[in-house]
């Protein structure tokens, strides 16, 4: 099974944006940055309400007059998913401008086989047995065959004729790679 076609700037960063959001140690590190300081602003609110009511003795009273810096809480946690994806996107697009990427951004062709996946460029091959592959993923758009940690062949949808081609694609590729696992655990029993 084969597919054709060149790599955008959006499938490089479709696949960083997916690999931020499924990597545990990127999604620990977001939810960290989203979390934490959510929580401290909360305290410092709550701190501000307990000391600005100590003379009052009206706690409702105070907590609406401060009801706008209340607020911060949760437009902070609807505002930093947004700003996250928008700084990842930017980051990207900078890293990708650093270089001319003559083999990355050219017509490849991707073959799958019992043995491995193989990538095709204009200037570069690379084939993978599939005992190699860590994973394969995929989102409405893409493919993620990745080969290492950090490193994807990104197969787009438009690649194919139909979405039950690309879904073919995928599945297939599931199989060997699942196969090619379990063949190698059964070798090492």
């Amino acid at each position: 099974m084969t597919a054709e076609y060149e790599i955008t700037k959006e499938d490089l960063s479709s696949f960083n944006l997916y690999h931020h959001y499924h990597s545990p140690t990127a999604r620990g590190h977001y939810l960290r940055s989203w979390l934490v300081p959510a929580f401290i602003l909360l305290l410092v609110c709550a701190g501000i309400w307990h000391l600005a009511d100590r003379g009052r003795g009206t706690p409702l009273r105070t907590f609406l007059d401060l009801l706008p810096l209340f607020s911060s809480v949760p437009l902070y946690l609807i505002y930093f998913p947004w700003a996250y994806r928008r700084k990842i996107r930017k980051i990207i697009a900078g890293m990708v401008s650093e270089g001319q990427n003559r083999s990355l951004f050219c017509r490849h062709r991707v073959a799958i086989s019992p043995e491995g996946i193989t990538d095709s460029g204009e200037l570069d091959q690379t084939s993978t047995a599939w005992q190699a592959v860590e994973r394969v993923a995929n989102t409405d758009d893409h493919a993620f065959v990745y080969t290492n940690a950090l490193a994807a062949i990104i197969v787009p949808r438009r690649a194919f004729s139909s979405a039950a081609d690309f879904d073919q694609f995928v599945r297939t590729a599931s199989d060997y790679h699942k196969k090619a696992i379990a063949d190698q655990r059964i070798g090492k029993d």
